[in-house]
């Protein structure tokens, strides 16, 4: 049993459990308040804990309108991940793609522009003909796009959701609901910096070295207009009113809202501020750990190195909503791997961080190759063995 930092952390062993992220939100079961909203549907999420902290009519089936490109959105990031896919790729639109109609950049079938510029116009100013000749670069065909945002919205259990359109136009089988465009804007956001960089622009350029550059416009009226606001996606049509799936960063606190349904902007604008402010009010930050802070030393079976430093994957400092102090917290290593080889910066196990009922987890790792032992070290620590 080791103590770091006042607490006591003891190292347990789970045979057979990997550790695996999942993007599913934690029900909070807390009384609501009062908070006088005025749209349809809403949804409040801790981004750290996933836990829900207001919701209302979260399950309600409406349309989405726009913010059903943050699925078109999160599926091109994963292909820049995978090496799939790169920021200055080249893309040539389909007569698909250019006819779109609706919000747009006005793209020619014969005109290439760059996976980035295309991104960034779906982010800031939702523009329908960039989502789709950005699907057609990922999947081969907008339809082909659309299946794999509807097998994406499965694995990420999103149960009220079915997509017909990378768009977002109305349909009455493409739907969504206030609690799945939750449950992906979580999972878009942990590309980080890589969305914000552009969600966060209330306005840019595109085509900035042609005769006509083309001046996008960010349809979230909040940015710079609500503290921390950094994203992330409107929408709006006749039939689905006034959307937005919002986040905010304040103290190291990421809230994540969606509003569904609002008559009017103000409304919708409205109505994101009070879940914010109704979060940033009932939660309180604890920090614990920094990512390169040693949480504990451990000898792994086999290894021929020693005194292996386990870490945090990240910063650790979870929120609670009660006024909780350090020594208020249980906390605990879960090993998920305990043998040789290992390869550096892996994830092999979690920091449990319990108050009362409630447990929050997050990932530990090493950041060096867990060596495997050959022959003759197993005799060289026989013979340390024996002789000291």
């Amino acid at each position: 049993m080791k103590i770091i930092s006042l607490f006591f952390v003891l190292i347990q062993f789970i045979c057979g459990f990997t550790y695996k992220a999942e993007a599913k939100t934690i029900r909070l079961e807390t009384n609501k308040a009062d908070l006088q909203l005025k749209a349809k549907a809403h949804l409040l999420i801790d981004y750290d804990s996933k836990e829900v902290l207001y919701s209302s009519n979260e399950h309600e089936k409406l349309y989405p309108a726009s913010m059903t490109k943050m699925m078109g959105m999160l599926l091109v990031l994963e292909h820049i991940e995978k090496g799939k896919l790169k920021w200055d790729d080249m893309v040539t639109p389909s007569q698909e793609a250019c006819s779109m109609g609706g919000t747009q950049i006005f793209l020619a079938p014969n005109e290439s522009m760059s996976v980035e510029d295309l991104f960034k116009s779906v982010a800031i100013n939702s523009a329908n003909d960039a989502v789709v000749a950005l699907g057609e670069k990922v999947a081969g065909s907008h339809s082909s796009f659309v299946k794999m945002m509807n097998e994406k919205a499965k694995n990420l259990k999103m149960n009220d959701t079915n997509f017909v359109n990378a768009t977002g136009f109305d349909d009455e089988k493409h739907y969504t609901s206030a609690y799945d465009m939750g449950l992906l804007a979580t999972e878009l956001l942990r590309f980080n910096e890589s969305i914000l960089r552009f969600t966060r622009l209330k306005e840019d350029y595109i085509r900035k070295d042609s005769d006509e550059p083309f001046w996008l416009v960010n349809t979230n009226k909040l940015l710079g207009h609500y503290d921390g606001m950094d994203g992330l996606k409107t929408g709006y049509t006749n039939k689905a009113g006034y959307n937005l799936t919002a986040t905010a960063i304040r103290n190291g606190i990421r809230l994540v809202s969606v509003t569904m349904g609002a008559a009017s902007i103000a409304d919708r604008s409205s109505d994101t501020r009070k879940l914010l402010d109704y979060g940033y009010s009932i939660l309180n930050r604890v920090e614990l750990f920094y990512k390169d802070e040693i949480l504990a030393l451990y000898d792994f079976k086999n290894a021929k190195n020693r005194n292996v430093a386990i870490y945090p994957l990240n910063d650790i400092a979870p929120s609670f909503i009660d006024n909780v102090k350090k020594e208020d917290l249980t906390l605990s290593i879960v090993l998920t791997k305990t043998s040789a080889p290992i390869a550096k910066d892996t994830v092999v196990g979690y920091l449990v961080v319990a108050y009362k009922d409630k447990e929050k987890r997050y990932p530990v790792v090493v950041k060096e190759d867990v060596i495997n032992k050959k022959y003759l070290d197993y005799f060289k620590d026989a013979w340390v063995d024996l002789f000291i």
